[in-house]
C-alpha cells in the first residue's frame, strides 16, 4: 500500500526561509535627483511597466511624499513573520516594500512596527501589496504608506517569507534597490539599472517648447493620420 502524501496546505511549506544579502545603496544624489522630481514627470519615463495600478494608493492622508531604495519581503497572504525580520535588517533611506499578494482581508502589520522601522533604523516610508492598520497613528507620526488598503484583522506569523527578492506590487515587479517613489499622484518605480539613465532624462534640457509647442506636435500627429482616414 503505498503512503499517502500529506496535506500541507496549511502546514509549514517545503520553501524555506530565505534572507538575502542586503543590495549596495545608490548613489545618494541621484536619489536626491529622484526626490525632487514630480512622480507624474518619473511616470512619463519609465512608463507604464513601472508605474503602479492605481489601487495602489495612499493610505495615510494627506499623502506624505516618499522616495528610497526597495528593502523587499515576500509574504504568505497576510502572514507577516517576515516583516517582523525584516524591520532590524532596514538601512537608513529605506523603503520596506511589502508583498503580501494582494489580500487585503487581514492587515500585514501596523504603526508599532513602522515606528520602530523609522526611529531605529531609518526606514522612509512603506509600500504594501495588501492591508495595514493603524492611520491615525501613523499620520501622527508623518509615516508615509501606500498600500491596497487598510484592514484591523491581525492575521497569523507563520512564515516563512523571503527577505530582498524580486516581490510585485500594482502590476510592478520590485527589485531590492530599485528606487520607490510615491506621492498623491501614485506610485512610480526607478529600477536599480535605470536610475543613471532616468536622472540623465531628468537633467536634459526641455528645449523651451511648453505645452503649445507639445500642442504643436500633437496636430502634426493628427495631420498625419488624416490622409490614412481619408482613405480608409
Amino acid at each position: 500500500m503505498s503512503a499517502t502524501p500529506p496535506d500541507r496546505r496549511w502546514k509549514r511549506p517545503v520553501p524555506p526561509f530565505l534572507i538575502q544579502p542586503h543590495t549596495a545603496p545608490p548613489d545618494a544624489a541621484r536619489v536626491a535627483q529622484l526626490r525632487a522630481a514630480d512622480v507624474t514627470r518619473l511616470s512619463d519615463l519609465v512608463g507604464r511597466m513601472y508605474t503602479c495600478a492605481p489601487e495602489v494608493r495612499p493610505l495615510v492622508l494627506p499623502a506624505i511624499p516618499m522616495v528610497g531604495p526597495a528593502f523587499t519581503v515576500k509574504c504568505p497572504p497576510g502572514d507577516n513573520l517576515g516583516v517582523m525580520a525584516a524591520i532590524r535588517r532596514i538601512q537608513p533611506g529605506d523603503v520596506l516594500v511589502v508583498d503580501g499578494q494582494a489580500f487585503t482581508r487581514w492587515c500585514m502589520g501596523g504603526f508599532e512596527l513602522l515606528k520602530v522601522a523609522r526611529d531605529d533604523y531609518g526606514m522612509a516610508g512603506l509600500l504594501v501589496n495588501g492591508a495595514w492598520r493603524d492611520m491615525a497613528e501613523a499620520q501622527d507620526a508623518g509615516i508615509p504608506i501606500y498600500g491596497l488598503g487598510v484592514s484591523p484583522h491581525s492575521g497569523p506569523k507563520l512564515g516563512p517569507a523571503e527577505l530582498n527578492v524580486p516581490v510585485a506590487c500594482g502590476g510592478v515587479i520590485i527589485s531590492p534597490g530599485d528606487i520607490v517613489c510615491a506621492s498623491v499622484e501614485g506610485v512610480v518605480v526607478v529600477p536599480r539599472h535605470s536610475i543613471d539613465a532616468v536622472c540623465a532624462a531628468l537633467s536634459a534640457p526641455s528645449g523651451g517648447h511648453g505645452i503649445h509647442g507639445f500642442l504643436d506636435e500633437m496636430e502634426a500627429h493628427v495631420a498625419d493620420w488624416q490622409p490614412r482616414v481619408d482613405a480608409a
